[in-house]
């Protein structure tokens, strides 16, 4: 493995506008989506985020409920642009914080270099997008530096793309930085625990998301006792049945007293999601409705400033 710098200055988080504080980050969504391109060759059903006159609104209308920070959870070559999440962000006053890593493979031209690549050229990459800046900022004069690392597993371990999770791993212990796992409906959440804390990562710095499309209690209060964050974002997605699963998920983590191991989003990939866009809930959801509803349930303050940002905004600074 080659040496890489540290992601950042302790207690910082990189966001696409440079180094910042972690505690000037505020209410933070901690898997979203803020631009993807169309991707020729890429499944068709593959969302696209383009409009960028109405994501801008749609970033002004969160920062005006209070909103004030997101992580982007696109990675290159599946739509990703650091230019525009530069300009969103600048325009907006929102901190956008931008990912290196890989998603599902369905998402890619079927000749996407990175399938074919060895763990050593993948970790090079990504340590790469995290000291350097995103590949496609790096001829500007503001290159754009990622914050964290997401990649995505498949529904089957065999189908993931072991090579890539190697050099993801490999890149998270060399840069210190935080991972994002993307699970098919919470499938594979323990597989990859033991995976990569056992290439060395500490639980801390292991995010794993959806998993709240997989409401089992018991799964979820052992693998915040491991010590992994656990990402909830179904909040707008009926087909999950959120007052039935996801709430009473979140009110019995928090009377069991895990709301540090918890953060929550809305992962708007889908122009539909979007208020200025398909007329949905948009981002503005999560410290306006969301928030609200978890006050009106008597969640206490510490518990939510916990699942709305803080949580999340510590581990991106290695804080745990």
């Amino acid at each position: 493995m080659t040496v890489s710098t540290p992601l950042s200055t302790p207690h910082t988080v990189m966001t696409v506008q440079g180094s910042m504080p972690f505690d000037r980050l505020g209410i933070t969504d901690a898997h979203n989506h803020m631009w993807i391109e169309t991707v020729p060759g890429a499944d068709p059903s593959s969302p696209v985020l383009n409009q960028f006159d109405s994501i801008y609104k749609e970033l002004t209308e969160y920062r005006e409920k209070g909103g004030a920070s997101l992580l982007d959870c696109q990675p290159a070559g599946c739509g990703r642009d650091g230019n525009k999440l530069l300009s969103l962000s600048k325009a907006s006053d929102v901190n956008l914080i931008a990912c290196t890593g890989f998603h599902r493979k369905k998402y890619y031209s079927q000749d996407y270099w990175l399938w074919e690549a060895d763990a050593q050229r993948i970790c090079d990459y990504l340590c790469s997008e995290l000291d350097n800046g995103l590949v496609e900022t790096l001829n500007t004069s503001s290159p754009v530096k990622a914050g964290f690392i997401k990649i995505a597993l498949e529904s089957t371990w065999a189908e993931c793309p072991h090579a890539a999770l190697e050099g993801a791993g490999f890149a998270a212990l060399e840069s210190k930085s935080l991972i994002e796992i993307h699970t098919e409906k919470g499938a594979l959440a323990e597989k990859a625990c033991i995976y990569f804390t056992n290439l060395g990562l500490s639980p801390e710095q292991i995010v794993l998301c959806h998993m709240d499309k997989r409401p089992d209690i018991s799964l979820q209060k052992e693998l915040a006792r491991y010590g992994v964050l656990l990402e909830y974002d179904t909040f707008y997605r009926p087909k999950y049945d959120p007052s039935e699963n996801l709430w009473p998920l979140i009110e019995k983590m928090v009377s069991s007293g895990f709301s540090n191991q918890i953060a929550l989003a809305t992962d708007m990939a889908e122009a539909e999601l979007y208020h200025f866009i398909g007329g949905g809930a948009g981002l503005a959801s999560l410290p306006g409705e969301i928030q609200n509803q978890l006050i009106e349930k008597g969640i206490p303050e510490i518990d939510r400033s916990q699942m709305l940002g803080e949580n999340i905004t510590r581990r991106l600074a290695g804080i745990n």
